[in-house]
């Protein structure tokens, strides 16, 4: 499971659009060394090879996250949990999650920060 995708059919089910594979845009920050082509030896220890990777969402996440109000979340959630990704996930088990992704988005745009997504194998 991709986490940019499941945050990215998280903020079409806020945004009542549908999911589309630049709506959560985000930059790699890390590793911060050059990622290796096609025909470079493949590197065991090589942190693109290895992870973890570090990316840096665009601003527009964090904000439509902010912008949630707390009487929208079951119906987000609702929405959410039918995403193909989320097969056999309850919307009751997925509210707490989307509450905290939410709490953590107000958090961010409050400090003006920006929100990052950590993925390790």
């Amino acid at each position: 499971m991709d986490p940019a995708v499941v945050l990215a059919m998280l903020t079409a089910a806020i945004r009542q659009v549908q999911w589309r594979v630049d709506l959560v845009e985000e930059t790699t920050v890390w590793p911060t060394s050059a990622v290796p082509g096609p025909d470079d030896p493949e590197d065991a220890d090589n942190p693109w090879v290895t992870g973890p990777w570090v990316s840096e969402l665009n601003p527009l996440v964090r904000d439509t996250l902010a912008a949630v109000r707390d009487s929208e979340v079951p119906a987000i959630v609702s929405r959410w949990v039918q995403a193909e990704e989320l097969h056999g996930a309850h919307a009751g088990d997925m509210q707490p999650v989307a509450e905290e992704i939410i709490r953590l988005g107000r958090r961010a745009r409050e400090a003006g920060e920006q929100l990052y997504c950590w993925v390790c194998l």
